[in-house]
């Protein structure tokens, strides 16, 4: 059987709508994704999930 490769949470710069993979926390099996503390494209530090953008209103 051949390795199917994970696929990163995606997140969405609130700010310039940049995509960006998240972060890999902890080792597998039990690793998480999180959001970059900050987007390199313009320095914004909130980020949306990219299956709930655009739904997400910007507070």
């Amino acid at each position: 059987m051949a390795h199917l490769p994970e696929r990163p949470k995606e997140y969405v710069c609130d700010n310039c709508n940049n995509i960006v993979a998240g972060v890999v926390n902890g080792e597998p099996p039990d690793h998480t994704y999180e959001p970059p503390t900050d987007c390199r494209a313009c320095g914004n530090s909130d980020f949306v999930e990219l299956d709930r953008y655009p739904s997400m209103p910007k507070q």
